[in-house]
């Protein structure tokens, strides 16, 4: 009995035993089992952000297998996950990412949709917002719109806002006007601010150039409409950013495209981008050449450029931006009606005989450096460096000049929980120095002919530019904005030499000008409202400050004006719509005023008064599961009349603005599919425009034609792109530009015509590799 009592207490002492070491084990293996799996799965966090604006992007939705999260008010998430890891990204306006993520604290940037007027950010105050909340009138150029015309240049794509008529006698005229400021420029753009990201490519005359970047540089075009002095200066018409291209998310890439097309034009572009989520560099070179339809218009371009920015932590990075551009181009200039009617591919005579050109080298350097501070302060600094060397014989002189520009543009902000303030101020010293020669050319010599010195100058020119904004959110649905500008532009010339003896060297000054702001928007969940107040001022231009013998127009002042501005945006379903009415008083409007052939003066003639309407209309329709349909539209109406106008002893009050139609319209249809094939057929209306100031004669309205078909196709790593198109497709004759004001001398008839170019077809091929993805 006792042996059997101690069995079975050995047994229940074993079983005991075996449950406690059984649930200690469990116990351990379950902690094991716990800490791997806490290893494996870790905290993956990163950034979403606008690929070209590097602003953050607030409500992204990241989806990932083992989570789900929503960017917060920096555009940062955090998601449970083990790297790598696939995610997708979602956000209103902007292009679905799926990728891979690799390493953690990565940058991942979108892209807007291809529709034309989708809820994106935009840069038209002093910080990004939506532009359902901006009180400002801007409208936004991505890739894909460009896309939609031949690469060659960014004419068309330009022409489709609203409001905005960029004429292109050649491919190196241009004239760029919004809102009919800028019109009585005659041979560039003038009084509209124009940038490549931070960087002012408007000298301190108020010439601004654009058409010599190449489509490969550029990601995005925003078209700021009216003046916005309070954070950009000079500029009554507007602003125009051109947004320099970065890569793709995480991934390195590069391509090669090759385009060619009627009048000899090819071009070639060749480009390498890497994008690690922390640092990027994009390089880039393009060739592009041209003969041209006219005589004495061939073209020929170089481009290089890179740009690059490197994460230095989580609340400061560091960008670069560099280019180069080597441009010859010959210049056929404007012809007389006859020539006009009868041989447009003619040349004027005088510069046919010269062989007048314009050739020059120029490059510009940027560095931009943006931290977070703590309580909510955030600074940019931007400096950058520009320079032009220049030669240009033309008929009446050989013009050869050199510039060189140095400046820095400066932004704080400081952040409540519903106002945001923004302090800063854009500051550049242009030099240049210009002289003149006697051109000799005869019926004999082929071209141009360098004869002696007629005069020699160099001009210094300081511009400073400092602003205030705020902005603060009365509600969740309205928004104030206020802002202040005050500019302070002189300069200083020296006359090294002048062939009459004289001298005109001396510093000279306009006051100082103050431009105030005023904005309010009421945003609901699809539309929003907005309103705006703003006064804009142009300075003089180099060649306005002085007569044409090189003396100095003591009496020419600033163009400036105000701006009174009402709108809607907002979209129905698939329909959106971008309306824009506004009413604009220009005084001290500058002209040119003709001393002499291709001679010209600066004065200030008296106001304008602009009223206009501005319509931008999209709408999709889904055809199939595979295919969608794209309609689009855009339209102004421009009644522009001189008010108290006089130039040159004569009376013009009440006379349509010169070189600017009364209507304008695009319309288009746009095909995409998952097959990869797409195209597009678009036209554009531009109405008759007085090309004098008395309106006693008035150029041609026109429609021209276009149309782009491709197909997209990724094989493994290659993605292949093939495409042709037609511009003009009907064959228009037209005036591409005019020249206002034109007058014959010495018996010639008045050159007042730019022939468009006929019907002619481009097709091209471009090929690109993936090599981390």
């Amino acid at each position: 009995m006792a042996i059997e009592q101690m069995k079975n207490g050995l047994v229940l002492s074993t079983h005991s035993f075996l449950i406690i070491f059984m649930n200690k084990l469990f116990g351990l293996t379950s902690v094991f089992f716990l800490t791997t799996i806490i290893a494996a799965s870790q905290q993956i966090n990163g950034r979403i952000v606008d690929r070209v604006t590097q602003e953050p992007l607030i409500g992204a939705l990241i989806i990932a297998s083992q989570d789900t999260a929503i960017s917060d008010n920096n555009g940062t998430f955090n998601i449970n996950g083990t790297l790598p890891t696939q995610i997708s990204v979602q956000y209103l306006g902007y292009q679905q990412e799926n990728l891979t993520l690799t390493t953690n604290q990565s940058d991942i940037g979108l892209s807007p949709d291809l529709t034309e007027l989708g809820e994106v950010m935009v840069t038209a105050g002093a910080s990004p917002r939506s532009n359902y909340t901006s009180p400002t009138s801007i409208n936004v150029i991505h890739k894909g719109l460009l896309k939609r015309d031949a690469p060659f240049t960014t004419t068309n794509a330009i022409n489709r806002v609203p409001g905005v008529l960029l004429q292109s006698g050649t491919l190196n005229t241009n004239r760029l006007t919004i809102r009919g400021i800028g019109s009585r420029s005659l041979y560039g753009t003038n009084k509209i601010k124009a940038y490549y990201d931070e960087i002012p490519l408007t000298d301190g005359s108020g010439n601004s150039t654009i058409e010599d970047i190449d489509q490969a540089f550029i990601d995005r075009i925003e078209v700021i409409k009216g003046p916005n002095s309070s954070i950009y200066g000079a500029g009554l018409g507007g602003v125009v950013k051109l947004f320099s291209h970065h890569p793709a998310p995480l991934q390195t890439s590069g391509s090669l495209t090759q385009t060619i097309g009627s009048f000899g034009m090819s071009r070639i572009s060749a480009s390498i981008d890497h994008n690690d989520g922390k640092n990027e560099v994009a390089l880039g070179y393009t060739n592009f050449n041209s003969d041209g339809f006219r005589a004495n218009s061939e073209y020929n371009r170089h481009q290089a450029g890179i740009t690059a920015r490197t994460r230095i932590s989580s609340k400061a990075s560091i960008s670069t931006i560099a280019q180069f551009t080597q441009l010859k181009a010959y210049i056929p200039s404007s012809i007389n009606e006859e020539d006009y009617l009868n041989n447009p591919d003619k040349a004027a005579f005088t510069w046919g005989q010269a062989r007048g050109f314009e050739e020059y080298n120029k490059g510009l350097l940027g560095l931009t450096y943006s931290h977070q501070f703590r309580n909510q302060i955030d600074a940019k600094i931007a400096v950058f460096g520009k320079y032009r060397d220049a030669y240009e014989p033309r008929p009446f002189n050989i013009l050869d000049e050199r510039t060189n520009s140095i400046g820095t543009r400066i932004l704080l902000t400081k952040k409540w929980p519903k106002t945001q303030l923004h302090i800063g101020s854009e500051l550049f010293h242009d030099t240049y120095q210009w002289s003149t020669f006697e051109n000799n050319y005869t019926n004999e010599s082929n071209g141009s002919v360098k004869g002696s010195l007629i005069s020699e100058n160099e001009e210094k020119r300081n511009y400073q530019n400092f602003f205030i904004e705020a902005e603060h959110s009365i509600s969740s649905r309205l928004f104030l904005t206020g802002g202040l500008n005050a500019n302070f532009t002189n300069y200083d010339l020296e006359n090294s030499f002048q062939m009459d003896g004289s001298d005109i060297s001396g510093s000279y000054g306009f006051d100082p000008i103050w431009s105030p702001k005023a904005g309010l928007n009421y945003k609901l969940t699809n539309q929003s409202y907005f309103l705006n107040v703003s006064h804009g001022f142009s300075p003089p231009s180099l060649e306005e400050t002085l007569y044409p013998d090189g003396q100095i127009n003591p009496g020419i002042e600033p163009e400036s004006g105000w701006n009174f501005e009402i709108g809607t945006r907002g979209s129905i379903g698939k329909f959106s719509y971008d309306l824009a009415t506004y009413y604009m008083y220009i005084q001290n409007l500058l002209v040119a005023q003709r001393t002499a052939e291709d001679a010209y003066i600066g004065v200030n003639a008296g106001t304008n008064n602009h009223l206009g309407l501005d319509l931008l209309l999209n709408y999709s329709v889904q055809l199939s599961a595979s295919h969608s349909l794209n309609l689009f539209y855009s339209g102004a109406v421009m009644h522009y009349r001189f008010g108290e106008f006089e130039n040159d002893g004569e009376v013009f009050d009440g006379n349509e603005l010169t070189g600017v139609p009364q209507h304008q319209s695009n319309i288009g249809l746009e095909l995409t599919g998952n097959d990869g094939f797409y195209g597009n057929v678009n036209g554009q209306y531009v109405g008759s425009m007085p090309m004098n100031d008395a309106n006693s004669l008035y150029s041609d309205d026109y429609f021209l034609l276009r149309t782009r078909l491709g197909y997209l196709q990724s094989i493994g790593n290659f993605e292949l792109d093939l495409y042709a198109g037609v511009d003009n497709l009907t064959d228009t004759k037209y005036a591409s530009m005019i020249l206002i004001n034109a007058t014959g001398f010495n018996g010639a008839a008045p050159r007042y015509y730019y022939p468009g170019a006929p019907r002619s077809f481009y097709a091209g091929i471009r090929l690109s590799y993936t090599f981390k993805k």
